[in-house]
């Protein structure tokens, strides 16, 4: 069983509104699903529409409308939350509302660590969200499409080109029941080969890094010739300054912006990358950065966690990870002359899409690829839960923290909400743990063999 959020659903009268849902999503068990809209665009019926759509879509869904933000921490504290929706005009999901929404999870009941995977769901149109919000068939990455040489190899099948100019004929590819092949023969120029792969409707992911902007993605890395423009909603590859295709893709697929600085941030509705790719390119989650990238846990961390955990987590719970890694590394100082880097990084990001979309690495290479695989085990003793989640590494790992944009913890979601949980038994072999309400994070000591197992017990109550 992966250890998702499994949370039977209470309601209570409150001032907001609730929609009973009318079909489960497929892909999952049942959870506790917030739809937060602020009270102007609940007032427009083609973005209310997009609201009840999820509502519907989802057994234990809520709609809380709002003025500002602040006035729901005590309505979804109540609610406890296992995933925020925030239902935003595109003009209205602007970096300063990406900074805002972060914060406002982080008020939550696991403060002053996150509570929810949250994502924001808009579009270019209200059109794109709505398609966003009907999607109830999440595809698995089974071929995905890399500008950067890195992740093919926990997929099925993929096609990845080197970033960097002076290494552009390298690139790498898999084929199904293949193992992967580095090659040094790519075309003089790979844009035009991408922009084909993309509009043949068969690319689940794409994943970038190197030079970017709000509105512009340079495939060479420090600088070249090609680039995939964003202009209107609309998606063009442009060499040389001249523009020779349009991307036009209709299937579901992940884009995911993992070294890119500013992709996600929406300054201009008409010059959005991240908007032109949920409108023109079919992306249905968007992942990237608001600000310009250089330290990078959040980015390389969430393609950690999506890539290599052994498909447990979609692109939202990634991000989500990602960030509780990084907010263990500052509460607990692993790396104290890191700070404000990771201060820096801690809200520098954003999933665009519905956040419990599960788009994730399919079963069939997710488990030969991932770093260690873990298991949550219950007992239940008097009033006391004993909790032993244990790790079994199947890469070597080094926990050291020598940079905290290295730091990967082992992350289990809880199946339940925990009560005064503590740490049971010796932890030496442990630098530092966090116990939320839902989740439970640890990073351990030192460098672990692949084979190792390692373990970390701890105790909650049963009332």
């Amino acid at each position: 069983m992966n250890y998702v959020f499994v949370i039977a659903a209470v309601f209570s009268a409150c001032t907001c509104f609730f929609s009973a849902s009318t079909a489960q999503a497929v892909t999952r068990e049942p959870f506790n699903y917030a739809i937060v809209i602020s009270k102007q665009t609940a007032a427009d019926p083609r973005w209310a529409e997009v609201a009840t759509v999820l509502a519907k879509k989802y057994a234990t869904a809520k709609i809380f409308t709002y003025g500002t933000l602040d006035e729901l921490v005590g309505p979804l504290t109540k609610f406890s939350p296992d995933y925020i929706a925030f239902v935003c005009t595109p003009q209205e999901a602007s970096p300063g509302f990406v900074i805002q929404a972060g914060r406002f999870n982080r008020k939550l009941e696991n403060a002053p660590y996150g509570t929810a995977v949250w994502g924001i769901v808009t579009g270019y149109s209200h059109d794109d969200a709505l398609r966003i919000a009907k999607d109830n068939a999440p595809p698995k990455i089974n071929f995905g499409l890399g500008g950067m040489l890195r992740f093919i190899d926990a997929l099925p099948e993929g096609v990845a080109y080197s970033e960097f100019i002076e290494k552009k004929h390298a690139w790498q590819e898999k084929n199904k029941g293949m193992k992967l092949k580095n090659r040094n023969d790519a075309p003089n120029d790979h844009l035009m080969a991408m922009v084909k792969l993309i509009n043949s409707n068969n690319v689940d992911g794409v994943w970038t890094s190197g030079h970017a902007e709000n509105d512009i993605w340079s495939l060479y890395y420090p600088e070249g010739p090609s680039y995939i423009v964003a202009e209107n909603g609309g998606l063009s590859g442009s060499l040389d300054g001249e523009s020779v295709a349009s991307v036009t893709s209709t299937n579901p697929k992940i884009y995911l912006g993992v070294g890119n600085c500013l992709t996600a941030r929406i300054d201009n509705v008409n010059a959005s990358y991240a908007l032109s790719w949920l409108h023109s390119g079919g992306a249905n989650q968007y992942f990237g950065y608001i600000v310009e990238t250089y330290y990078g846990l959040m980015g390389w961390g969430m393609a950690d966690n999506f890539f290599y955990r052994g498909g447990l987590f979609n692109v939202a719970e990634s991000a989500f990870v990602a960030n509780q890694s990084l907010m263990l590394a500052m509460n607990k100082r692993l790396v104290p002359g890191e700070l404000k880097d990771m201060e820096y990084d801690k809200d520098a990001t954003v999933v665009y899409g519905d956040p419990a979309w599960m788009a994730t690495v399919p079963d069939s290479t997710a488990k030969s690829a991932e770093h260690w695989s873990s298991k949550l085990d219950r007992t239940v003793d008097g009033n006391k839960i004993r909790w032993e989640l244990t790790v079994t590494f199947k890469k070597t790992i080094d926990f050291s923290p020598m940079s905290g944009s290295d730091l990967r913890p082992v992350f289990v979601f809880l199946p339940e909400r925990v009560k005064k949980a503590r740490v049971s038994g010796k932890v030496s072999n442990v630098s530092a743990y966090h116990i939320a309400n839902n989740f439970v994070v640890v990073n351990f000591k030192g460098k672990i063999a692949a084979g190792e197992t390692r373990k970390f017990v701890f105790t909650s109550e049963t009332t």
